[in-house]
């Protein structure tokens, strides 16, 4: 390896060892790189921070994360969980059905996984323990529920990697339905045979068609916010980052003046909650833009495409291979940081073996939704555990059925490629 490379490296993995916040590791090493191996004029480095995070595609992100906020202040949740109980609370393991349905619906309109665990799991969470489930299983439950938030669309993770990659936005999200779904389905799947042998009944629950008809109409403002989003989209009235911020408008409106359950005191923390979640990503963002110019600089993705290339030739062994790499560090980075040291790495590799980008993009992004539930740094967990009041390796073991059943779907994604590209063929979309 060159000294360039030499010094990213080990800066930016010692960065890591010593817990270095990823977004000041990218930056150090990236810093430390420039200066001593180039001769770059340190303005270069100002410049390609501003750069990268300068990007209209990625002004999507704050407004998908502060419509989430205001949907999740704005009483959407109760009302979602109010429906989903009728259609799926009376089964065995109802509330957990519900917790996982609820996720799903509610992933149209986040985009986010900690934020569907926060938003739900304050009111699942404490009606499960009440109903007789474990508290642990409750909260391994909706800490993979949750996870779904990334994959149905809009989705954050899917905006940074077309960001990335210049893949089309609205192919990315039309590709997740199915992937989405079919994670549902599983999770659900697991939550009724554990139910069933834990003795977690469903609910006795009436369901004329005038109770249905009423928590339909309670929830419709909710379920129109998606429709609003991604119909926008596909029919070309705006693109995915404006529709994020006819989002934040309409989350703003329900919440505020139909709904009546934001105040304008409340409205500060939101605006402020926002503005935190939005810099961590942003951040990150901006840091990744020298250490990404270095790694194009010192040829790391060539030589690492060579290594691939020589042991891993065909696209199921590549991949494979790449399913695991992403697993381990899902595990250990958050998915926006995965996603922007790996992508860049990784597309050309993408490319040359002919594997279709929105494809590739949706085995990331559910690879690190997998992540975001396992130890040690599993987001999604952290927040359900928090919650719950109880600690992490509690939940670790109840969680694992879950996790097995993603990864199920996620080999079941990454060799049927036909789920994911269905239905942007189906909408007409070149992919």
């Amino acid at each position: 390896m060159t000294a360039g490379s030499t010094i990213l490296l080990i800066s930016f993995f010692a960065g890591l060892l010593f817990n270095v916040p990823i977004a000041i590791a990218l930056g150090i090493s990236s810093v430390l790189s420039i200066l001593l191996a180039t001769n770059l004029p340190d303005v270069a480095i100002v410049q390609s921070l501003y750069g990268n995070a300068n990007n209209f595609t990625l002004m999507a992100v704050p407004f998908f994360i502060l419509a989430g906020n205001l949907m999740q202040s704005g009483g959407v949740s109760k009302r979602l969980i109010n429906f989903a109980k009728l259609l799926v609370g009376s089964f065995p393991g109802g509330l957990g059905h519900v917790a996982i349905l609820t996720s799903m619906i509610f992933a149209a309109i986040s985009g986010s996984g900690p934020a569907t665990v926060a938003a739900l799991g304050l009111i699942m969470i404490p009606s499960m323990v009440q109903a007789g489930y474990d508290k642990n299983y409750a909260a391994a439950l909706q800490a993979a529920s949750g996870g779904i938030g990334v994959i149905i669309p809009p989705s954050i993770p899917m905006v940074v990697f077309g960001a990335l990659t210049g893949t089309s936005i609205g192919a990315l999200f039309a590709g997740g339905f199915v992937p989405g779904i079919l994670i549902g389905l599983m999770l659900m799947a697991v939550n009724y045979f554990i139910s069933v042998r834990k003795g977690y009944i469903g609910e006795k629950i009436e369901k004329t068609p005038l109770i249905l008809l009423k928590a339909l109409k309670e929830a419709s403002l909710a379920l129109l916010m998606p429709v609003i989003i991604l119909g926008g989209i596909y029919s070309g009235v705006f693109t995915p980052t404006e529709s994020a911020g006819v989002a934040c408008v309409y989350g703003f409106i329900v919440g505020t003046f139909v709904y009546r359950e934001i105040k304008l005191t409340q409205f500060k923390k939101i605006l402020v909650d926002s503005a935190i979640m939005s810099a961590v990503c942003m951040i990150i963002m901006a840091m990744s833009a020298p250490f990404g110019w270095m790694i194009t600089v010192e040829n790391l993705p060539s030589r690492l495409a060579e290594i691939f290339m020589a042991n891993f030739n065909t696209p199921i062994k590549f991949l494979i291979a790449c399913n695991v790499l992403f697993l381990f560090l899902g595990c250990f980075m958050s998915s926006t940081a995965a996603l922007i040291i790996i992508t860049p790495i990784m597309m050309p590799m993408v490319l040359q073996m002919g594997i279709n980008p929105v494809h590739f993009g949706l085995i990331m992004v559910t690879n690190l939704e997998i992540g975001m539930m396992t130890p040690p740094f599993g987001v999604n967990l952290f927040v359900a555990c928090g919650i719950a009041e109880t600690p992490i390796e509690k939940v670790a073991g109840k969680i694992l059925p879950f996790v097995a059943s993603t990864v199920v779907a996620l080999f079941l994604i990454t060799f049927v490629p036909w789920l994911v590209l269905i239905v942007p063929r189906l909408m007409g979309m070149p992919v």
